[in-house]
């Protein structure tokens, strides 16, 4: 072994990455000790992490199983606090988000086929500030897939991130399924679309399928619809309604003011 004793000085100490990663460190050692995680099993995890890379679906799995949090720390943590002021839990937007869909009436109908196919769903609820507060003119900008699970509306380019998942019909007018809604004077909306269809989380057959498998978690997304809420007087909430197979289905989302 050969030593200098010349010090580096391209490379400058990180005190953030230090205190992250000895937390990190601590944590996974914790972890290995309570589970009983041998030395094998860490080689085969690596291993698995360098297939993941060399297929190019580790930025994939680590959206996937890893940065929800990071992104509320990121985005919606600036402003929406649950725990503490009564706000709906925040949820990133996604790729499938496209601007401009147009303004339907409340009581309204999502723009669809006179025959769109699928489950007659109605959504009905209040938008109300964390104190409770109805908020009349809340904006309420929505979009879901088919009923067989797909999107309308998005370019090659924007389709990007789901390549591969066949969530996405190029076919289908741009603004399908996609409108704005407006609270009425008390703070309600009421509008009729379709149950949205099962979206895939991964490629059938891919590496992060099969490490879906092997954690017994299913490569499918609860059926949901996304909303933007805007509010003249508080932040936008971005919060995504799970729904079931029912015709009918009640919400009530809470905007955070200003400084919350």
């Amino acid at each position: 072994m050969t030593t200098t004793d010349t010090p580096r000085t391209d490379i400058e100490f990180n005190p953030r990455l230090r205190v992250v990663f000895d937390d990190l460190q601590k944590t996974f050692g914790d972890v290995a000790l309570r589970q009983g995680i041998t030395f094998e099993e860490l080689g085969q995890a690596i291993t698995y992490v360098q297939k993941l890379v060399a297929s190019g679906e580790f930025p994939l799995a680590t959206i996937q199983l890893l940065a929800i949090r990071a992104m509320e720390v990121s985005y919606g943590r600036a402003y929406a606090h649950p725990e503490k002021d009564g706000a709906s839990t925040w949820m990133a937007t996604g790729p499938a988000y496209v601007p401009g869909a147009p303004q339907i009436d409340n009581p309204g109908v999502l723009p669809m086929a006179p025959d769109e196919p699928g489950e007659t769903l109605l959504v009905s609820g209040t938008v109300r500030s964390t104190s409770g507060k109805p908020l009349p003119g809340a904006v309420i900008d929505l979009w879901q897939t088919t009923a067989d699970g797909r999107y309308a509306g998005l370019t090659p380019e924007q389709a990007g991130p789901l390549d591969g998942l066949d969530v996405v019909d190029f076919d289908l007018p741009k603004y399908h399924l996609r409108g704005k809604i407006v609270t009425d004077a008390e703070g309600r909306y009421e509008y009729r679309t379709v149950v949205p269809g099962v979206e895939a989380a991964a490629v059938p057959g891919s590496l992060l399928d099969d490490l879906l498998l092997m954690l017994g978690r299913a490569n499918s997304r609860a059926r949901h619809i996304h909303a933007h809420i805007t509010h003249d007087d508080h932040h936008m909430l971005t919060p995504r309604s799970t729904s079931t197979a029912t015709r009918s289905s009640t919400r009530s989302a809470r905007a955070p003011s200003p400084g919350t």
